[in-house]
Formats: structure tokens, sequence, C-alpha cells
């Protein structure tokens, strides 16, 4: 059979490519799994941007909901699509072959197709089970072609070909952008860093200190990324991104602010977008729901969130109090959101009311009334904020965005040189006098600080986190101060509490206070607060927790001296160096047994699914099921960790099923089943069941595994939703989570 595939997939495949198969929908392809019929090729629409291209691929955008995958198990079930593309004229007929039906030579059927030319690298493909994706990046306004095909939970290409030809990324849009905006970033640099000039990144003690990380990808747009630490106090976790420069809200206008986002799809996992009338590189605003009347600093701020398909807005007054203004369900609206597919949303913001755009609709248009927001300048702070995530068995999660910027006037025109002690891990100390423990931060400054321009005056800050990382009281006491250097003390300031009238219970425990310092101003040829070098702040006080610590040199406009910014300083990670997860995989039954609570792993005991005879199992991999009176219904968008944390999936090359007897031994045991997921391409998801013949095991207890393989031979993690509790994210791949069984026959 598997040659039969072969033979008619290489055919259909020539023939298509030749221009001798007709490719509409309503063209007949004869072979498939020997020469059965292929399904009609997937309709698709292509929309343009900046280097990229966003697919819609057997979607419907005004009825989202409910086109879920429908998968008995039993069959061979579309469970997909496979798109490859590459650059107009350049992908020759055998090395279009090898990149479409078999990917990087490596697995499936295809596997003596080994010898043949390996595709080039303007040939590219993916795998998905969403019908929204974006192909990134592309050259604009050139030309290229896309190839999309329906796949099945076996890795077989089912349907015929849509084959189109488009132009690349239109640049139209953000070009009009970064004209009429005041300041504009779109992230357009190489793999790494971003402008540390325009944006500060900061983590809470919360966080997981592997996951805090803000880096440009190769694509030409940039990823936040977070997760919660278990292991410590509070279960709120933050990476936050202060842009620099500030906004100004005022009477009869409304500004405009623009950016291209997702939304995080993990229940625990949001965004925010805080309007901050004071300078803070964290949110004391961590209720979460965001509740009425929840409380936090700052006060007198607009915030808007989204948590999975919900955008929201929210006006804090000046007791620090959250009102809720308006909410959209974004997928009921026509612009659901999908991982990894970012929308445009341009706000349109005033003291009295605010507008939201998704993609050009008018989604959000209220009145902030009984409530205002007032006139001033607003610092704008990115928050991907996690409650917990591991109760959701999220151990990270990527956001991904672009093109953000904003209009109004200039409210300062300084340029920020930002040093900092590290960027990988925490630098979170604690200062405490009873136990002697006054920690040193050191911040490596390679330059000269002092302005270039004669007559200018330049201001050196020191910046810098309170938050506890144990149960313990925050206290600051008169005298406690910091020591620059060995020599200069400076004053540590109390937490700020910007509320009319003042409310002193915002100042809760465990919330994040940021505090400045100023340590001097710094002229061309004068002194310095700071050396060229390793400059050391030892923090004397009572007893308080200290993170985030930074320096932040402010200059006038042409007078900033040369700037080393922090990446090329300290080590820098990337997504690439954190612990992969693997495709998510479970039982969801075992004989006529829904694998539930009580069968799992933490539970004492766990109690055991008895079976008897041949039995079938229910396994899926790569996603969940809708619920569980609809377990056929695999759910779009894709709710996967390994997507959450990655953006996408590599498919599923192999799913094994082993099968230990108690007490035999330790180990997944004996492999009792092997299903091919790859035949032409790993699938990116599926619902399967098979059979397991117990007639010819000995009676007694066993305990039985499932574990799927990705092409490169990633081994999944369990799905069972307490795994993430059970095992450190770099553990997950592979972990043994077996459900105890009776054998009773």
């Amino acid at each position: 059979m598997c040659a039969l595939s072969r033979l008619g997939r290489i055919l259909a495949a020539f023939l298509t490519f030749a221009g001798l198969a007709p490719t509409d929908a309503g063209a007949e392809v004869l072979f498939h799994s020997g020469f059965e019929q292929l399904q009609p090729a997937p309709e698709v629409r292509i929309l343009r941007d900046d280097r990229i291209a966003t697919l819609e691929i057997d979607y419907n955008a005004d009825n989202a909901w409910g086109q879920w995958w429908t998968m008995s198990g039993t069959g061979n079930e579309p469970a997909g699509f496979l798109v490859s593309w590459w650059p107009a004229g350049e992908a020759s007929l055998v090395t279009s072959l090898q990149t479409v039906l078999h990917g990087d030579g490596s697995m499936g059927c295809l596997t003596d197709l080994a010898q043949s030319p390996t595709a080039p690298s303007s040939v590219r493909w993916l795998v998905t089970a969403n019908r929204r994706v974006q192909l990134q990046p592309l050259v604009n306004d050139a030309s290229y072609q896309v190839r999309v095909e329906r796949i099945s939970t076996l890795g077989e290409i089912i349907s015929e070909p849509r084959l189109l030809t488009f132009a690349g990324g239109d640049g139209a849009r953000v070009a009009a952008l970064r004209a009429s905006l005041t300041y504009f970033d779109d992230f357009n640099l190489p793999l790494g860093a971003a402008d540390e000039k325009l944006w500060n990144n900061a983590t809470a003690t919360s966080s997981d200190p592997r996951f805090n990380l803000f880096f440009i990808n190769d694509q030409f747009h940039a990823h936040t990324l977070q997760g919660t630490r278990v292991d410590n106090t509070g279960d709120k976790s933050q990476t936050a991104q202060r842009f620099r420069k500030r906004i100004r809200v005022e009477s009869g206008v409304r500004r405009r602010v623009v950016f291209d986002m997702d939304s995080p799809l993990s229940p625990r996992s949001v965004w925010y977008l805080d309007f901050n009338p004071v300078a803070t590189d964290l949110t004391g605003h961590a209720d979460f729901f965001d509740a009425e009347g929840a409380t936090g600093l700052p006060a007198g701020m607009l915030r808007l969130r989204a948590q999975g398909q919900m955008l929201s807005v929210n006006l804090i007054d000046m007791q620090g109090a959250s009102h809720p203004i308006a909410s959209v369900d974004m997928e009921a609206a026509g612009r659901q959101a999908v991982t990894n597919v970012r929308r445009h949303f341009d706000v349109r913001v005033g003291i009295e009311g605010i507008q939201v755009f998704i993609d050009g609709r008018s989604v959000i248009d209220v009145a902030y009334a009984p409530y205002s927001l007032q006139t001033g300048d607003y610092e704008l702070l990115w928050v991907g904020f996690g409650y917990n995530t591991a109760k959701d068995a999220v151990p990270y999660y990527l956001l991904h965005w672009d093109n953000f910027g904003f209009d109004g006037p200039v409210v300062d025109a300084r340029t920020v040189h930002n040093y900092v002690t590290r960027i990988a891990d925490t630098d979170y100390r604690k200062a405490n006098r009873s136990s002697s423990t006054f920690p040193i931060f050191t911040v490596p400054i390679p330059d000269d600080l002092r302005p270039t321009t004669a007559g200018t005056t330049a201001e050196a800050w020191l910046v810098l986190t309170y938050q506890m990382g144990d149960y313990s009281q925050f206290t600051l006491a008169p005298g406690d101060h910091v020591r620059v250097n060995g020599s200069t003390n400076y004053p540590l300031p109390p937490r700020a509490n910007n509320s009319l009238p003042n409310n002193p219970g915002l100042l809760a425990w465990g919330m994040p206070h940021t505090v400045r310092i100023k340590l001097g101003d710094m002229v061309q040829g004068g002194v310095s607060p700071l050396r060229v070098g390793d400059n050391t702040l030892q923090f004397f006080a009572e007893n308080t927790g200290i993170l985030n610590v930074h320096i932040e040199a402010l200059y006038p406009p042409g007078s900033a001296p040369t700037y080393t910014p922090p990446s090329a300083i300290h080590p820098f990670p990337l997504h690439a160096d954190l612990p992969r997860l693997g495709l998510p995989a479970r039982f969801e039954r075992i004989g006529n047994t829904a694998v539930e609570e009580r069968h799992l792993i933490g539970q004492q005991p766990a109690e055991r699914i008895t079976i008897s005879g041949v039995v079938p199992l229910t396994m899926v991999v790569g996603n969940h099921s809708y619920a569980g009176w609809a377990p056929q219904l695999l759910l779009f968008p894709v709710a996967s960790t390994e997507v959450w944390s990655t953006g996408g999936t590599t498919g599923i090359a192999a799913i094994e099923v082993y099968l230990r007897r108690v007490g035999s031994g330790t180990g997944p045991g004996d492999q009792v089943l092997r299903l091919d997921t790859a035949r032409h391409v790993p699938s990116p998801q599926g619902r399967y069941v098979r059979s397991l013949d117990t007639t010819s095991l000995a009676n007694g207890d066993y305990e039985i595994f499932l574990q799927a393989i990705s092409p490169s031979g990633l081994k999944s993690h369990p799905s069972y939703g307490n795994e993430a509790q059970l095992w450190d994210a770099a553990q997950l791949s592979g972990a043994y989570y077996p459900i105890p069984i009776r054998v009773q026959n």
C-alpha cells in the first residue's frame, strides 16, 4: 500500500507541477492510498502585509466558532494542512516533490527519495491544524507560489493541491504608519535584542527566570515569553516591556496607538497594554480577572486586556480601583484570535472614551462615563501576565507582536542609554539588616556617559523594583540607602503611591513597585557619578527585595555618546535556548472508561481501569477535544502547549504505546502498538482509536503509556492537566506518565 501511495502521489504531483492536471475544485485526481479519489482542493485566501502573508484556509471568518475537526478516530480523517511556498521559478520539479511529499527527507514512506537533491533553502513548508497561518519572512512585492493541501491524521495528502501565485509582502500599510506616527517601531532588526533605546524589559519575582524573554526573531517581529514559577511566593508572574517615549492624552483629541498582536489562548495567560500616568516597569494591577473594584497601583490608568478571545477595556480611577468599561468577543466579532497570527489593532484614545479597530473593523467604541481619563502624559507598558500557568500545564507561552507606534507631540526628546546587571535569569536579591545581608549588584558600563555636546546636561538615574520574594514584610527604615562604587550613598525612596486622595492600602504586600534614584547630572568634560567599567551598587535596607536593577542615562537631542547596548555585554538567551516540550499526548479512553482525574499520577492511589479481551484505546495527540461529551471534536484554534510555547508544530512522525506489568522492572516496558503518522508528511494532530488485544496477557496489574514522536525525534509530553506540576519544563518531553490498568480476562 505504501508503494501504491508513493507512486500515486508522485504521479499526481508530477501532473500538477507539469501543468497537465487541473487544480480547480472540480478536478479529479486518481491517486491516493492506492487509487482513491482525492478531496477537492482547500479554499485559500491570501492577505498580504509587510514581509508577511496571512493564509485563511477553509475558513469562515465571520462564523469562526465551531470550525473544529471531526475525528471518529477509526479512519484517515482530515487533520490539517500542508503549506509549502517558494519564490516563483526557484523550485525545480524534483526538489518540490521532495519538499511537498517528504519534508526533510527523514520520515514516512518516501525515505527512498533521500538520495534526491535536497530542497533549496528558498522552499519552506509547515503543517498546521489552524485555519489561519502566516508565511514569513517574505520579500515585499516579489512573486511567490504557495501550495496548500489537506492532510490526514496519518499524514497522508488527501486533497488536490491549491496552487496560487502572489506578490509576496505588501509594505504599504506599514510605510503609511511610519510616516504618520510620532514614534514607530517595526522591529525590522536581526535576530536578537530589540532597540534598547526604545524598550525596557522587566520581570516579577514570581516569573520563572528562564522564561523572562523579550526578543526579535528571524522573521522581523517581536516575541515576549512568559512563565510562572511554582517554587516561590505569589502566583502572578509578569514579563513587561516599557516603551521609553510618552504619549500625551488631552482634551478634544483622540490619540492613535497601533500594534499587531495575537492573543494568548492558554486559560491563565493574558496580555495587557497599560497607559500609566507614572513611570513603572511592572504593574501592580495583578488581579488577573480585573473585576469591578479590584485595586492596585498606579492609579489613574487605562488598560487594554486580552485573554483568549476576549478583549476588554478597563479604567482605573485615582483611588486605584478598576472599572470594566467594555469588552468584545473577538471570535464573535469576526476577528478570531489564533496563536501566532497577528491582527492589526488600531486604538483611538481620548480622555472621554476609546475606540478599538481590529483589522479595520470597529469592535469597541465606548465612552468612559461616569469615569474619565485625566489629561496627561502616559507611559505605555506591555505586560505578558500569567496566573500560575503551571496549573494549566503551561510552563511558558509566547506572545507575538509587531509594528508598534503612536501619534501626538514629542513629550520628551531625550535619548535613553540603558545598562543592566544581566539579561538572562534574574538579579533578585534581598537586603536585610538583621542578618547583615547587604547585596551588591554590578552594572558594567563600557562607555563614557558624559554628553558629547558642550552646554548640554545629561542625567544618570538608578532604576529598580522593590518586591518581596519571600513571605516576610517589606520594610524600609530611616537611613536605608544604596552605596554606589563603595563611596557615595543615596537614600532609598519609599514606594510611590500616586492615588488621590492618598490611599495607603494600595501599597499591598507582594506587589512590585518601581523606584527611581537620581545619581547626578553630567556635562561634557565634567565629573560623572558612574565610571567606565564595572559599577557596584550595594543596598543597605531593613528588609527589602530588590530586582530589575538598571542605570538609565538621559541625553538631550544630539548629545548622546557612543552606546554599547546590554545585548553586546551580557549573554542574550533566545527561544531556541529553552527546553522543548514536544507534542501533547494523552489517552482519552481505555476501553469504555474515560481517563479522568482519578486515574492520574498524583492520586493516592490512582484508580485502575479494568479491561479484558480486545479493547479500544482512544488517543489524542497535538490538540484537545472540545468536551467530554463531544470527544470527536478537536479544537480550532488548536489547544496545545507545544503551539502556545513555540508558535507552531513540526507534527507527529509516529505514535507508540507501551505496556509494563507492575513489578517487572522500570521504564515504559514493551511496545505493543506503533502508528506511522507521517506517511507523506507529519500530521499536525489526531484522534486515534486502535485495538489492544489482552487475551495473551496474564491477568494482573499493568501500566500503559502513550508517547508520540516528532520528525526530529523530540518526544511528546503527557497532557493530562497536572504534568507541569509534576515535572519541570526541561523534563516534560518524554516524561513517563502511565495510566494504571488491570487485565482481568
